[in-house]
């Protein structure tokens, strides 16, 4: 009966250590480690991979699992102290004498080292992890779908958190880039530049339509030409009735090289002003679009965004002196 004791003691301390180890080497391995990995067909990155993508579900798994060690060896203990002293008192005394032991191995320990090498540690622990969750998996599903239900009461998503981890993750990754000598300075802070608006929506962005520099349709290549010289404007927009109203712009470059001063009004793209920073500015660029409509609900113009707009932002702090 002893030997069964200090086998559950080993176990409980064991399993305590590893939900407890993993729980931190989870937030903090590489996400851009694990695609690559998962993309070259590795498949214990392809389950961290649903993990990742499914955070409740590892939560609820490690909550389980911690709950179950310390139960474990909290019964160990009992058991061992019945064994040896038959003394009620030797039953109250004992987790309190060995609780600081079991904080040091069982938590703080496993925590450290997860810490210094999450991705080699969590890969090694992956497969008995993957065995608990779908052990756990029926208590796990109820704890997971609360969770869900809490979410979409509460409205609070992960998402903002995820953010916060990606955006740590990738400048991680391109300070192991600098290390190697393949990432400057200079791409450095672009990035970080770039991972701090990828996210906000392009309203935040625009020019407000009672601000924007606009010009009636009726107007002449003179007036265009003195309102882009003053406000340096490479496009202005042209409305027709009220300044609501956008049906275009015009390239002041192109007025500028033709003889007879005709105005060529170019169709204006639109864009929501819910569109994400980082889509609305791929999407300008691959489109070449200098200058676009900002559309909110029913389609009424909320502002104009122009690509100096997006790139404005990128290029600041060290990286002013590269704008236009």
């Amino acid at each position: 009966m002893i030997f069964f004791a200090f086998f559950l003691l080993t176990l409980g301390i064991f399993l305590s250590a590893l939900f407890s180890g993993s729980e931190t080497g989870f937030y903090r391995a590489s996400r851009v480690r694990l695609v690559i990995r998962n993309l070259e067909g590795d498949s214990i990155s392809r389950y961290l991979l649903i993990l990742v993508n499914n955070p409740g579900l590892f939560v609820a798994t490690t909550l389980i699992g911690n709950n179950v060690a310390n139960y474990i060896t909290s019964l160990s203990i009992v058991l061992i102290t019945t064994l040896i002293w038959h003394s009620a008192w030797a039953e109250m005394l004992a987790p309190i004498v060995v609780a600081p032991l079991l904080f040091v191995y069982c938590e703080l320990m496993p925590k450290s080292l997860f810490f210094q090498a999450p991705n080699s540690l969590i890969r090694l622990t992956a497969p008995l992890f993957l065995v608990f969750t779908i052990l756990f998996m029926p208590a796990s599903a109820i704890l997971w779908a609360m969770s869900k239900l809490l979410e979409k009461i509460l409205g609070q998503a992960p998402e903002r958190v995820r953010l916060t981890l990606a955006r740590r993750e990738l400048i991680e990754v391109i300070d192991e880039g600098i290390e190697a000598g393949i990432i400057s300075k200079t791409q450095r802070a672009l990035s970080q530049n770039f991972s701090m608006v990828a996210s906000k929506p392009v309203g935040e962005f625009c020019t407000p339509i009672s601000k924007a520099y606009t010009l009636p349709a009726n107007t002449n290549a003179k007036a265009l030409r003195r309102l882009a010289s003053r406000r340096a404007l490479p496009d202005v927009a042209i409305y027709r009735g009220t300044k609501p109203h956008v049906i275009g712009y015009v390239r002041v470059v192109e007025i500028l090289l033709r003889e007879n001063g005709e105005l060529k009004v170019l169709p204006l793209p639109e864009i929501s002003e819910k569109e994400v920073f980082g889509e609305a500015l791929l999407q300008m660029q691959t489109q070449h679009h200098t200058i676009v409509r900002v559309v909110g609900d029913n389609n009424k113009t909320v502002g104009l965004l122009s690509i100096d707009q997006l790139t404005d932002p990128l290029l600041k702090g060290t990286l002013t002196s590269l704008r236009r």
